[in-house]
């Protein structure tokens, strides 16, 4: 049942109508029907996928990477799901990854926060050095 405009999709999701036609231009969604007027009109499984892609790209996959998976889990007959695991195995290690280098940064931000009479030169210096 196709129910959505544009113009409801760019609202409910706070995007822009031109992410909506870039993402049709790039295969993310599928091109949407048409209703009598014209108008696209996009279905609650477009509304699903435009979800997903956000909210992946909040926790930071690129476009590509968000085509990409799209592609391995729309195989109904999931031949792709040794990818998918692999794919996702490599993901949980860069997570991991950039936890790692966040807490180093927490400790080395703190470490700068307790000399709290450094200068600008001195600040950076000491950034530099104890990275």
């Amino acid at each position: 049942m196709y129910k959505y405009t544009r113009k409801d999709l760019s609202e409910l999701f706070n995007i822009g109508k031109e992410t909506l036609r870039y993402y049709e231009n790039i295969n993310l969604i599928p091109n949407p029907a048409r209703n009598e007027s014209g108008y696209r009109v996009y279905a609650e499984e477009d509304v699903l996928r435009i979800k997903f892609i956000i909210r992946m790209k909040n926790y930071g996959f690129s476009l590509r990477e968000i085509s990409d998976l799209i592609k391995m889990v729309s195989n109904d007959k999931c031949a792709h799901q040794d990818k998918l695991v692999n794919y996702i195995d490599n993901r949980i290690t860069r997570v991991e990854n950039q936890i790692q280098e966040l807490y180093r940064l927490i400790e080395l931000l703190n470490k700068v926060k307790e000399n709290k009479h450094l200068g600008e030169c001195d600040f950076f210096k000491s950034l530099i050095s104890n990275s």
